[in-house]
């Protein structure tokens, strides 16, 4: 612990480090936490329970929070599990500062000893992760620690596992997973209108003359449509200015350059350290956030009415942050999909001749009773 507080004192890599994660810390009750604080860290403890694991010493969880980076009043903490197999702390923090797109963050730090059960292991930390999801799903959840011979790739397969290198000697037993994957930054042009380039482009088609341009296409509606179209495309790329702009993968559709204002006259105000502006701001960046989510929403229900149905579904996969997953179907013969079919739809059919699929093969015979003496 004193090599840990000397590297916060000195490096500034440990110094700016919003988070530490410390596994097999080894730590009881007898040991009180001034002994095991940094100077500008929150420390919150997860003691091995020699009770609950059946071991007399050893493991122990801690999580060392950054004061600068989150308030130690807004830290609580969401679970705390020791058995044989596990051992896990689970800390919800709410920073001072978040992308938009996160309410909160939930750190879970792990200890899986070498002996434990895996599958037990990946039970509880699916049915905890399952838990913290809906409290609420928003939150950005990370979980780190010593897994040992425990992988998640199967329990949590919407998590990504960010360690590729050895921890310990040539194994990696210390992994990080989280609820987000890295995408790339894209590029878009956009066109840049305005009063005066609208005015300029008016003046451009007033001044053309038109006639030199269908007289040569005679009663060609194919080659003068496409004349036409070029020699307007050509006009406005000759009059209206572009620019290159970056899209992110966290921008909403319904974000405008309004609410992007507002975003970043928040983070001004918030730098500048005057909260009544900051206030001021996050009232007006919620007003006008809702009604840009208002609007787009009759968007989509205009969609809906012009049964436009590939653009709906478009924005509600944007919307909802589905992914088309890479599921192969059931395998079975088309015998066994007929007679599912007949099974499910017998009360449905107009005739009550359809032959039932025969269910003898699966279900064992009734026996006969025995007539009365």
């Amino acid at each position: 612990m004193d090599e840990l507080t000397a590297l916060a004192m000195s490096q500034k890599e440990y110094q700016q480090c919003s988070l530490m994660c410390l596994s097999e810390t080894w730590l009881h009750q007898d040991i009180p936490d001034d002994n095991v604080s940094i100077t500008g860290f929150q420390t919150v403890r997860a003691d091995r329970d020699c009770t609950e694991s059946g071991k007399r010493k050893g493991g122990g969880l801690a999580v060392l929070v950054n004061n600068r980076w989150c308030s130690p009043g807004h830290i609580t903490i969401k679970e705390r599990i020791c058995c044989p197999d596990i051992e896990l702390l689970a800390v919800g923090l709410r920073p001072y500062y978040l992308p938009r797109e996160f309410s909160h963050v939930v750190v879970v730090a792990v200890y899986i000893p070498p002996s434990a059960n895996p599958t037990s292991a990946c039970d509880v930390i699916h049915s905890t992760i399952a838990r913290l999801q809906t409290q609420p799903p928003t939150a950005f959840i990370a979980i780190s620690g010593d897994f040992n011979h425990v992988t998640m790739a199967r329990t949590l397969p919407n998590f990504t596992q960010y360690v590729d290198c050895p921890t310990r000697e040539e194994r990696t037993l210390d992994l990080l997973y989280a609820n987000v994957k890295s995408q790339p930054v894209t590029t878009r042009t956009v066109r840049r209108w305005s009063e005066e380039t609208s005015e300029v482009l008016q003046d451009c088609f007033e001044t053309t003359d038109w006639t030199a341009l269908y007289e040569p296409h005679g009663e060609d509606i194919d080659g003068l449509t496409e004349c036409i179209t070029d020699y307007i495309n050509f006009c406005v790329d000759s009059t209206v200015p572009t620019r290159t702009v970056k899209c992110y993968p966290n921008n909403k559709p319904w974000v405008t350059k309004d609410i992007k204002a507002l975003l970043n006259k928040k983070k001004r105000a918030f730098r500048a350290g005057d909260r009544e502006e900051v206030r001021t701001t996050q009232r007006e960046l919620k007003r006008t956030s809702r009604e840009a989510k208002d609007r787009y929403r009759r968007k989509l229900e205009w969609k809906l009415q012009q049964n436009n149905m590939r653009e709906v579904w478009s924005s509600m996969r944007t919307i909802t942050g589905f992914r088309s997953s890479n599921n192969r179907g059931v395998e079975g013969s088309v015998d066994r999909a007929n007679e599912l079919n007949l099974f499910f739809n017998r009360f449905d059919t107009a005739s009550s001749d359809l032959p039932l699929p025969d269910s003898s093969a699966a279900w064992p015979q009734q026996p006969t009773p025995l007539p009365p003496s």
